[in-house]
């Protein structure tokens, strides 16, 4: 489909560019253009990657759940059947499209599983068990990482 959501993006910036900024008088409005700029740059380059990173992780959550269901079958712990059964069950599972509001809902999902994975493993002196939490929180705190960060930086009311 001409033109993409990448391209229409680019597109507005370059008109912004080309046209409304040599006509912007003020410092204040110029300045404001400019960061227009940059966020829709950004916003740009999130659209062309967003579905790979999903991809990605989605993939990379799976096998964090199939590992943390074989050791959880090989050596269980008290309370662990369920979690089993809900960890093969997203393992088995595929992305159901490559649509963002797809890819997310499933990564949130997957995200939620293992995070209650690692709260099952806590406490737990096994081998196996202390290394695959850490890994789950490794993986976990990777993708908070990515997250954006507010511009305007936190809110004054908390």
């Amino acid at each position: 489909m001409r033109p993409n959501s990448a391209e229409i993006l680019q597109g507005v910036q370059g008109s912004l560019m080309t046209y409304i900024l040599p006509e912007v008088q003020g410092d204040f409005a110029r300045t404001e253009l400019m960061l227009i700029n940059v966020l829709l740059g950004i916003a740009t380059r999130d659209l062309d990657i967003a579905a790979q990173i999903l991809v990605d992780d989605n993939a990379a959550l799976r096998g964090l759940a199939r590992e943390v269901a074989k050791v959880l079958k090989d050596a269980p712990r008290d309370g662990t059947d369920d979690m089993v059964e809900l960890l093969e069950n997203h393992a088995g599972t595929s992305d159901p499209s490559v649509r963002i509001s797809d890819l997310s809902a499933t990564n949130d999902a997957l995200r939620d599983t293992i995070s209650r994975a690692a709260v099952a493993l806590t406490g737990a002196t096994e081998s196996p068990h202390v290394e695959l939490r850490a890994r789950i929180i490794a993986r976990l705190r990777e993708e908070l990482q990515r997250l954006p960060h507010n511009l305007l930086g936190p809110r004054a009311d908390g």
